[in-house]
Formats: structure tokens, sequence, C-alpha cells
């Protein structure tokens, strides 16, 4: 579904919720602690460089406890709110980011939000949007890995099917669409959704001594950007800045 056709869909449910439209306004903010920390796995990092492209939210009555991969990639349910501007944001940096489009949706009550990784139609696999740029160092004891990230979805994150019989069962909109992400709010005319980024939790689970070094600097490390190629600490980071629980946080202001 495109995000016009997507827009549609919001409209109609905005129109059928009994509650009063609202417009807002939408922000950003990082987590500066997050410029060094030390990991569950008990690396420290360092980070010089965290930034997420955000290409919508959108907010939903529901919160499915069995949304799963086979499900549409759109939730179920009545959505509240929609922010259709793209921000990129800096997640060192803990003051305001505004998004470059005021919100708009009803006043009933919010339990789940959407973050969209990607501009344009979200099932296009041609897309090379940079949604993850990262840098710093990691370090555990004596060892030391200076590493870099730079991640799209597009082509490189197509996943086959599960099941053969099924060949549509995991689209890509899968991979850049951020949901459920739990959210508890209710929005109001003229007040401010804010939106929490701690990249910390994004790393949680990398194994940084797994990094692959850089055919270029072989001093340096880098993610690689492509499901088929990547090892643990690939795939861990890239499942980390798409976790729904723990790296975002929505509040209204």
């Amino acid at each position: 579904m495109k995000r016009a056709a997507f827009s549609l869909l919001l409209a109609g449910c905005l129109q059928t919720t009994g509650g009063q439209l609202v417009t807002f306004e939408a922000e950003a903010v990082g987590t500066p602690e997050a410029a060094s920390f030390t990991t569950p796995k008990g690396y420290d990092v360092v980070l010089s460089r965290a930034r997420l492209f955000v290409g919508a939210v959108y907010l939903n009555q529901t919160n499915p406890s069995n949304y799963a991969l086979e499900t549409s990639c759109i939730l179920p349910g009545i959505y509240t709110g929609e922010v259709r501007g793209s921000l990129t944001v800096d997640a060192l940096d803990g003051s305001a980011q505004p998004f470059p489009v005021t919100g708009n949706g009803t006043d009933a009550p919010t339990r789940a939000a959407e973050l969209w990784l990607t501009d344009g139609d979200v099932n296009d696999t041609r897309s090379e949007r940079v949604v993850l740029e990262a840098e710093g160092t990691a370090s555990k004891g004596d060892a030391g890995w200076p590493f870099s990230a730079v991640f799209t979805i597009g082509s490189n994150r197509k996943q086959p099917p599960r099941d053969p019989a099924l060949p549509g069962s995991r689209p890509i909109c899968k991979e850049r669409i951020v949901t459920p992400i739990p959210t508890d709010l209710t929005l109001g005319e003229g007040g401010t959704l804010r939106l929490t980024i701690d990249p910390r939790l994004w790393f949680s689970a990398v194994e940084f001594s797994e990094l692959t070094p850089s055919s270029s600097a072989p001093a340096r490390f880098e993610f690689i950007d492509d499901s088929a190629s990547a090892g643990q600490p690939d795939i861990a980071l890239y499942n980390g800045i798409r976790a729904a629980k723990g790296p975002y946080a929505f509040t209204w202001r």
C-alpha cells in the first residue's frame, strides 16, 4: 500500500472514531547519555554519530498481542493520528527536533505507534534511502573495534517466504515499519507528540568482536548492509533499529 493510499485509509478511520479531529506538532529527541555506555554483553561503546531516518509516524487505538510477520503491514484497529513528513533524527541530541509537517488525528486514546523507516512507496524494494548512520568505538578489555554503519532497507533486506505456498507473506514493508510500539496517550488540539529515541538499545545484542574489518581500512570495522551476507553483529544491529519495544517511546506534551 502506498503512503497516499494509506493516508486515505487513515482519513476514513478518523471519520469513524466519534472523537474530535485535532492538529498537533510533532518532534523527536535523542538521548545524550548514549554517547558513552556499556552494553549487556559487556562492551564499552562510545558513539560519535547515531542518526535515524523516520519517514512517517502513525498512531493506532489497538495494540494487537498477536501481530506477526504473516499479517498485513497495516495494523488492525482504527488509526488515531499521522505525521506524514520525514525527519532525520540525531539520536544523540537531547534538544527538540521538529518534524516539518503538522500532525492530524483524533482525541481517541492511542495504544500503539508505527515508525516508517522509508520514504515513497513502502513496498518499493528499489529504495536506497539511508535509514541509519552510526559511528563509534567499542572496546572490551584491551581490544577495540572502531566501527561504522550505514543501513538501507531495500532489495538487500527482502526475506524469502517461510512457506513457498505464500510467496507474499514477507513483504518488504514488514522490514520498514517498526510496529507495534506500545503507547499510551491521547492527542489534543495544539499539543505536541514527542518521539524519544535511545540508540543504546540498538546495540544491546551486538557482538562487536565478530565485526568484519573494512577492506579499505583494516583498522576499522564496517557493519554489512545486506541480510544475505550479514553476520551476528550486522543482524543484531539491524534488528535493534527495528525493535518495537525499547528504543522508541512516544509521549504527549
